[in-house]
């Protein structure tokens, strides 16, 4: 006997709800990416930071970003930058998550006492420090919030004369080694960055500055 149209009509509405419920919940985009935009404090910036310099803490502001580790294992890391740069720096680093980059370490380099020589050491990947540009008196795009140097040891600074910083990133100044962290010309990084409008240093043809990353290309 065939079942009421009314009871088929209810039957089905059952059964699609029971369907409906049994359909798996859509994966997020990024899992284990957070992150976070908060204001710069005068007392966050001990070290990297002092009157006179080019912008001050209300035109800064503080991420703490999740990221890859060497391991593959999710970190938690810190970045400060330029205050109209905060959103498109989440934007990177979210594209980097999800690429898998990995990053070594991400402090403020006022852990290292601002000194961006012990933050390269440190292989420490780092956003704004008050400081000149390496072998210049003018201001760095660090000390504007305006560049980020990444794994500073698999990514070295190469001057005209061939010096090396930091001093442990000599062996990486061959870009044909392999290594996850190494940044090369059209990889995800490079990309990640591009979309955002700021340049790497890899491509400059006085010297190769393979960390960094800048708004203004310098």
């Amino acid at each position: 006997m065939r079942q009421p149209t009314t009871l088929r009509r209810a039957s089905l509405l059952v059964a699609t709800a029971l369907a409906c419920v049994a359909l798996p919940v859509p994966a997020l985009a990024d899992p284990g990416f957070e992150y976070e935009i908060e204001r710069v404090r005068r007392a966050d910036l001990p070290h990297s930071w002092r009157p006179g310099c080019p912008v001050g803490p209300r035109r800064l502001r503080l991420l703490t970003v999740s990221h890859r580790g060497f391991d593959g294992e999710v970190k938690t890391g810190r970045l400060v930058v330029a205050r109209n740069k905060a959103g498109p720096i989440v934007r990177v680093m979210r594209r980097l998550f999800r690429a898998g980059y990995p990053i070594k370490r991400m402090r403020l380099v006022d852990e290292y006492g601002g000194s961006d020589r012990r933050s390269m050491n440190a292989n420490n990947t780092s956003a704004f420090n008050c400081r000149t540009a390496t072998g210049s008196a003018s201001w760095s795009e660090h000390a504007y919030g305006r560049a980020i140097d990444l794994n500073p040891v698999q990514n070295p600074y190469v001057s005209p004369s061939g010096r090396v910083l930091p001093k442990r990133g000599r062996p990486f100044v061959d870009r044909s080694r392999s290594h996850p962290a190494m940044i090369h010309p059209g990889d995800p990084v490079v990309r990640a960055f591009s979309s955002i409008g700021w340049s790497w240093g890899g491509f400059w043809s006085s010297l190769r500055d393979y960390q960094h990353f800048s708004q203004t290309g310098r």
